[in-house]
């Protein structure tokens, strides 16, 4: 392809990107734990020989996505081409090379066409447990959160390793975890074999030309969209209250933009903290970058070119690019609040553009009730003697539009499913008492947050309990920061967990007993506008409908 036809070019594209969904899909399909199943926590790429990302799975999460485009050049330069046979098969979970914490793996491998090494497939996947310290933000560095796998060869030539029977002895439910990693090394088989057959049909030798012309189209996409906003400075920060820290982390940002490039500059946050919350660079690039793209480039599908008009920098050492051998196991109670401030910046270098400037081209939120996810892992033993370990996922609500109300429930900014209740129930000796919208907990507006929800959990006693206590690991929500509304809207609540009825903070392990129920109130996204200005047939719709409360 050495002068590019559009018309190639876009099939080709397009059909690259088919690869990735299929082999989405196929994960999806032939997994065994919910995390993936359902919650689907997952990511699907394809590389260049060189290392760069040409495509993505579309349905997946952009703390996997995000990450990938760094993670393999770092094996790429552990493991170079040369060394690959045709059966290799790599394997990680280190948060500093991969993804931020021991329990996202990533498996990758070659693709060989003509008798060499022509690009890559990545496969990220979240997992249930890689043992260690059940799921808690209380481990002070990463040797109490479990397994780490550096890099290094999960198939050799096609042949199992021994690495299979490390990972089944360090881990809870063995049978999910080994399925679950055995499901990614397929799906990186269907998108090797695919790509090696585009190769053929179309008589390539290299995917470079191709990568090249299309990372350049998304670059160009993404320049012009920056090119588009003012150019200007904007800086601030948030506070965050940690339990078990006796001071709050304090994250710093300030956003430039000039021409055609943007930078994000977090110096000044604070240093890395002895709690498990600490966001290796490439998370911190990870979720810097994807609100990014939300914003100015949604439409053009996102890849290695996408990234180069934007620069991000984290001082070492800080709890944002923390050095090893920092905890990271809830890294997303910080990453996911990075959106909502560089929201917040962009809103601020775009208003104080100078008359005649488009100031509504960006569709800013308020803030988010769902940011950061808030999900509880529960483990224990059932009456069988086998161990249970299930997640419980809950969504606040997202914030209002300058054009419409926010989404109830939603998982923002993680792109991930809701887990059913009958899952939940299948998978563990709970009942889910209650999950369902909370009134009232929308911020009001001219346009209002979307709702969140309360949802109950009740251990099972007697011959349905489990064996002995369950203990829980709780993890998001908001965290003692508030919701705030946007131009004049009003904010919602910080998230409240209850035991028994009797409030209990986030972030620490508890030990439940059958017939305990516990239960989250995850807040509303945040109004946009003076509530005054709402339609009133908005208003006596959210009336009608029980979304007000009452009270």
């Amino acid at each position: 392809m050495t002068v590019p036809d559009p018309v190639r070019v876009e099939t080709s594209w397009r059909r690259l990107q088919s690869i990735t969904d299929e082999a989405a899909t196929a994960l999806v399909r032939a997994s065994f734990s919910s995390v993936i199943r359902d919650f689907l926590d997952y990511a699907c790429v394809v590389f260049d020989s060189e290392g760069t990302m040409l495509v993505q799975s579309a349905r997946s999460t952009p703390g996997l996505l995000g990450v990938l485009p760094f993670a393999v050049p770092n094996a790429m330069a552990e493991y170079p081409m040369e060394t690959l046979r045709p059966g290799d098969v790599l394997v990680l979970n280190d948060p500093w090379t991969g993804s931020g914490h021991l329990i996202d793996i990533t498996v990758l491998a070659p693709v060989f066409h003509r008798d060499r090494v022509a690009g890559y497939v990545a496969c990220s996947a979240h997992h249930l447990n890689v043992g260690g310290r059940h799921a808690t933000i209380e481990s002070r560095d990463m040797y109490e959160e479990g397994l780490k796998i550096p890099l290094t060869l999960l198939y050799e030539r096609g042949e199992p390793t021994m690495v299979f029977d490390f990972i089944r002895v360090n881990v809870r439910e063995p049978d999910k975890v080994i399925g679950d990693l055995r499901a990614q090394v397929s799906a990186n088989a269907l998108m090797a074999e695919r790509v090696a057959a585009f190769m053929a049909e179309s008589g390539v030798d290299a995917l470079e030309p191709l990568g090249a012309e299309i990372t350049g189209r998304s670059e160009a996409s993404m320049r012009a969209a920056i090119r588009a906003l003012p150019d200007g400075e904007a800086a601030a920060g948030m506070s965050l209250a940690i339990p078990g820290l006796d001071e709050p982390v304090r994250v710093e940002l300030r956003l430039a933009i000039a021409g055609d490039e943007l930078v994000l500059d977090y110096s000044g946050t604070s240093g890395q903290v002895p709690r498990a919350v600490n966001v290796t660079l490439n998370m911190t690039r990870s979720y810097s970058f994807y609100i990014l793209k939300c914003l100015l480039d949604p439409l053009v599908p996102n890849n290695g070119g996408s990234l180069r008009p934007v620069r991000i920098v984290a001082p070492e050492g800080s709890v944002l690019n923390p050095r090893r051998p920092a905890a990271t196991w809830g890294r997303t109670m910080i990453a996911h609040l990075l959106p909502e401030l560089i929201m917040q910046l962009l809103g601020e270098i775009v208003a104080a553009a100078p008359p005649g400037a488009d100031r509504d081209a960006l569709p800013l939120l308020a803030p988010s009730g769902a940011t950061p996810l808030a999900y509880c892992n529960l483990v224990g033993e059932r009456a069988d003697g086998s161990t249970f370990f299930t997640i419980v996922t809950m969504h606040g609500g997202m914030g209002a539009l300058a054009t419409q109300d926010g989404l109830s429930c939603i998982s923002f900014p993680a792109n991930c499913a809701n887990i059913p209740v009958e899952i939940i129930e299948s998978d563990a000796p709970l009942l889910v008492r209650r999950k369902s919208l909370l009134p009232g907990s929308a911020g009001r507006g001219k346009y209002r947050g979307g709702l969140g929800q309360r949802v109950e959990i009740e251990v099972l006693a007697g011959d349905l309990g489990p064996r002995g206590t369950v203990l829980a690991g709780l993890r998001g929500g908001r965290l003692g920061v508030p919701v705030r509304g946007a131009l004049g809207g009003e904010g919602s609540f910080a998230a409240r967990v209850e035991l028994n009825g009797a409030r209990i903070g986030i972030g620490s392990q508890v030990t439940l007993n059958p017939g305990d129920v516990l239960a989250f109130e995850l807040p509303g996204g945040g109004g946009y506008g003076d509530p005054r200005d709402r339609d009133p047939r908005l208003a006596a719709e959210d009336l009608a409908d029980g979304l007000v409360a009452t009270e």
